[in-house]
């Protein structure tokens, strides 16, 4: 392995009630690359250690195998030291990873080699794991893998403080306990998750896919990459899984958006969200323009200043909102508004439609003071030309505004009547 020319692990390798010769000759010998042994030799077994050793050669004598273990831990090497063979040893030899009947001074070398490249793949194994660990749990996205069945069997820390668990508690539990599913959830809750699985199982391949999920009482936005783990002969034997949680970035895309197609004054939608809506939904249908324009706003706004200028606009955008449900109410500019329907819509229904919206615009106007000269004027326009220029038909609504105005404001035309 190419690491073993690039880190050199030091070990502690305990020699207990050894042969002196035998402790000797073993010191002696070079150390295998990728390792730097640190020898402790004691007559006995000792009682405490601060720290565990790598490895323990040791006599295979009642006792000292369990000794070994409770002051090793999990990755210690424990070789047990025959001087000759005895039925008794029966029992400790189960307790050790090896056993040596007092070699020729010439095996001896082989029987050390064997013991280091053990503890070498035992550091190696310990490195990888570290690194693996370090990793799961610096990132501040959610990882988790499964097995075949849906259980997790391991979570990092992020998914742990999401979900309100720790780690342990999420070891061994699917999706639904994971996440805290209410009963009346989780079966439906389960389905998606299996499914969303067995996709990634039976393609064999990344899969990238959009989950929502219930964080302290708020929705989360998760975009998921889940992949197969294979084994050495390339079975599948679960998944792993990565979400990222994407619910800030979501809205701050839903924010961008607004302000590139929403007028910042009204709410209202704009000019390049009203084309943008055109191109993408127009197709066939029918097409129905209001154009709406305020009448003596701009003495209102010199007299009383912007302030309740922007008043007023905001108002006709209430008013418009209202009067127009189902309609695409956008602000062109200035005191211009237009209103847009895709559909059929008669000339009689479009023109009442605006003859009500200029009556809840008095009424609203009348209210107060500094509004009560404002009143508005709409024309109408209507084409069933799919293929007619929409620029055209607003061109059509304008003009007939302008008769609108032309007959003392406060009224409706139409571009049917106007021609």
């Amino acid at each position: 392995m190419y690491l073993r020319s690039l880190i050199t692990f030091p070990v502690r390798i305990w020699l207990a009630g050894l042969p002196s010769d035998v402790a000797k000759a073993i010191m002696d010998m070079s150390a295998a690359e990728g390792l730097a042994p640190v020898f402790s030799v004691y007559d006995e077994m000792p009682e405490t250690t601060e720290k565990p050793p790598a490895c323990v050669l040791f006599p295979l004598a009642p006792g000292c195998a369990d000794k070994a273990r409770a002051l090793g831990d999990e990755d210690t090497l424990l070789i047990g030291w025959r001087g000759k063979k005895e039925d008794s040893d029966t029992e400790e030899m189960a307790k050790v990873d090896d056993f040596w009947d007092a070699p020729e001074a010439d095996m001896l070398p082989h029987y050390w080699k064997w013991a280091q490249e053990h503890i070498w793949r035992r550091c190696h194994a310990w490195l990888i794991h570290n690194w693996w660990q370090t990793t799961l749990n610096m990132v501040p996205d959610l990882m988790w893998y499964k097995n075949l069945a849906g259980l997790h069997l391991e979570v990092n820390n992020a998914l742990a403080r999401t979900v309100g668990k720790t780690v342990a508690d999420c070891r061994g539990q699917r999706h639904g306990v994971v996440w805290g599913l209410k009963p009346e959830e989780y079966e439906e809750g389960e389905r998606v998750c299996l499914e969303s699985d067995m996709k990634v199982v039976q393609s064999g391949k990344l899969n990238i896919g959009a989950e929502q999920v219930l964080d302290n009482g708020e929705m989360r936005d998760l975009k998921t990459f889940k992949t197969p783990v294979f084994d050495k002969d390339g079975n599948i034997i679960g998944t792993a899984g990565v979400a990222q949680d994407i619910t800030l970035l979501n809205r701050y895309h839903k924010k961008i958006l607004d302000m590139a197609h929403k007028d910042e004054l009204t709410g209202l939608s704009n000019r390049r969200f009203f084309y943008e809506y055109i191109a993408e939904y127009r197709k066939n249908q029918a097409v129905c323009i209001f154009s709406v324009d305020l009448d003596h706003f701009k003495e209102v706004n010199d007299t009383y200043g912007h302030k309740v200028g922007d008043d007023a606009l905001k108002a006709v955008s209430e008013v418009l909102k209202f009067s127009f449900p189902t309609g695409v109410v956008c602000r062109f500019g200035g005191d211009e508004f237009l209103v847009l329907f895709l559909g059929s819509l008669s000339n009689d229904a479009a023109k009442d439609m605006a003859e009500v919206f200029l009556t809840r615009l008095r009424e609203r106007f009348q209210s107060q003071e500094q509004f009560c000269r404002l009143t508005g004027s709409v024309g109408i326009a209507i084409s069933h030309d799919m293929h007619y220029p929409i620029d055209e038909l607003i061109k059509e609504s304008d003009t007939a505004l302008y008769a609108a105005k032309a007959a003392g404001r406060d009224c409706v035309r139409t571009a049917w009547e106007t021609e």
